[in-house]
């Protein structure tokens, strides 16, 4: 009876978390991220290649930069069954956030953890709003973090049981999060290496275990050349410089600017380099991860990382964390557990801390939510063994409070405020253009947000026509510069003022109120001369958006 009350309780939380990820993943539009991921699938399943013509990429390669393929190779099963839409690219998304917390759940089981500190860590990582909003969204994050905690599981399983099986699905795993998110490229080795100076020290567990190892390091070398040949001499070095905080233009730029003031003297050297610039922009950085502001304030200035009126962990969290800590420094008990988590936690941030805008990024900085979920139980166990019953019923009824309101600002209100932040509009206007075009020469204006790879993704365009597409606005197209994807479909800069003489017939233009026109003047309740407004889409607050207009006849 006790183990079906513990599966069910297991079982119960495990649809909680599936039902707040699952309900209404369209309620807010994808943003341009998420359609590049989607139509990249969708070119991954119908050519073998990416939009860019690449056979089996180690590294995608997009309009705008490259990114690490793994999110698209597993999103093609579900666009194959669900279609290229919402569901088909964020249903990845939310498996792998499932997947994820069942894996902590096993980690910390094999880390011989209190079935109602894991039980109870669970719980926080499935009502987090930190983890709900990415698993809703089409992000990266939640497969990288599968994978790796997946990865340590098995390896300190192999550490354990001395199954060969379990350093090889170690070796596969961890290999694997690299093709995920980059963060991994940084974090993987230095978990790895803390998990060996826990269970022994690295050069007594390599002697003892190095046949098992052996097969681990292997497997992720084979696995991973494709994807360490990017990373040292192919698109993932672009990235890396254009992210990184060493020889960053933004750095070298303030550095002159301070010796410039001091007349590059002596001193100004000594004080304003790289070097001291560096490490402090490191250290504020790692430090940024732990503020209260970040974890129980608002959260990433990103409105699509962060709700802002919500933190990334609740408020009672931080008291949670505090007793949690408080509790595993009186205790001699499970001192793997705890201090492998302990380091898991400090860890977290390092590879945020190294690049330009980690501060606060709530991506980056996403492996920190297992550790804090843990925490924040060790807390709640604490506060019970203390028999603290006043203290645990305020704190819960302060837990709730918390859950209501993210749940509640969620559903009324944060569509319409972060509506810019997910790029609302294109999917109803890009639908109406296909309804309305018929025959039609289309002009789409591509300096309000890049149209191409919105038209691709909502007009569900054949691939193989963007192989060899060049997307500069270099081309004079009817008296305004672009380019074309085909002789009907041709992508603009207007400019901040629709010139109406310019336009053709048998032509429909896809304008934004914002760039080509500006004000609050509404095209479709009083038009220019000779313009006819065939469709208008607002915004979330019934301002108009966009306009898809043509000559009058």
């Amino acid at each position: 009876m006790k183990i079906k009350r513990k599966t069910m309780v297991l079982l119960s939380l495990l649809v909680v978390g599936i039902v707040l990820r699952l309900v209404r993943l369209d309620y807010v539009e994808l943003f341009g991220d998420e359609l590049d991921a989607g139509y990249q699938a969708y070119s991954l399943m119908l050519t073998g290649r990416d939009y860019r013509g690449n056979l089996l990429p180690a590294y995608v390669e997009s309009f705008s930069e490259s990114r690490a393929p793994l999110l698209m190779y597993t999103m093609v099963p579900f666009i194959k069954i669900f279609g290229l839409n919402e569901f088909g690219v964020r249903l990845t998304s939310v498996f792998w956030g499932i997947f994820g917390v069942v894996g902590f759940y096993y980690l910390l089981r094999q880390l011989n953890v209190k079935w109602r500190v894991v039980i109870i860590s669970m719980g926080f990582l499935l009502v987090s709003p930190w983890y709900i909003q990415y698993s809703r969204s089409g992000f990266e994050l939640t497969l990288m973090s599968a994978l790796i905690i997946w990865g340590i599981f098995f390896l300190i399983r192999g550490l354990e049981k001395n199954k060969n099986s379990d350093y090889r699905l170690a070796g596969v795993l961890l290999s694997l999060s690299f093709y995920a998110y980059n963060t991994a490229n940084i974090y993987v080795p230095l978990f790895i290496l803390a998990v060996l100076w826990i269970w022994g020290g690295p050069t007594k567990v390599i002697w003892q275990k190095r046949k098992g190892l052996f097969l681990m390091g292997m497997t992720m070398i084979v696995l991973g050349i494709p994807m360490l040949r990017e990373i040292f001499f192919g698109q993932g070095t672009e990235r890396f410089k254009l992210l990184s905080i060493w020889n960053n233009d933004l750095i070298i730029a303030e550095i002159n600017d301070y010796r410039h003031i001091f007349s590059n003297s002596f001193w100004s050297k000594i004080f304003f380099n790289k070097a001291i610039y560096t490490v402090k922009k490191i250290w504020l950085n790692y430090g940024g991860a732990f503020s209260f502001d970040f974890l129980f304030g608002r959260g990433d200035v990103t409105f699509r990382h962060s709700l802002q009126k919500v933190g990334n962990l609740f408020w009672v969290q931080a008291v949670l964390i505090i007793c949690g800590l408080v509790g595993l420094f009186r205790t001699k008990e499970n001192k793997k557990g705890w201090s492998l988590m302990l380091i898991f936690l400090l860890l977290s941030p390092i590879p945020a801390s190294l690049t330009i805008d980690g501060v606060n990024h709530a991506s980056r900085l996403f492996l920190m939510l297992f550790p804090l979920s843990y925490f924040s139980a060790l807390g709640v166990n604490y506060l019970i063994e203390k028999k603290k019953k006043g203290l645990l019923i305020l704190l819960g009824l302060v837990f709730i409070f918390e859950l209501v309101n993210f749940q509640f600002y969620y559903w009324t209100s944060y569509k319409r405020e972060s509506w810019r932040w997910w790029h609302h509009g294109y999917k109803e206007v890009m639908l109406s253009l296909a309804e309305l075009r018929g025959d039609k020469k289309v002009l789409i204006e591509t300096t309000y947000e890049p149209g191409l790879i919105r038209y691709l993704f909502w007009s569900k365009v054949n691939p193989k026509k963007t192989f060899d597409i060049v997307d500069k606005l270099e081309t004079d197209i009817d008296g305004f510069n672009g380019f074309c994807l085909d002789e009907k479909t041709c992508f603009v800069n207007f400019g901040d003022g629709f010139i109406t003489d310019k336009m053709q017939d048998e032509t429909i233009y896809l304008i934004n109120q914002e760039k080509n026109i500006g004000g609050d003047w509404d095209w479709s309740k009083n038009p220019p001369d000779g313009v006819s407004v065939l469709r208008k889409v607002n915004d979330t607050w019934g301002k108009p958006l966009f306009y898809l207009v043509e000559r009058t006849r």
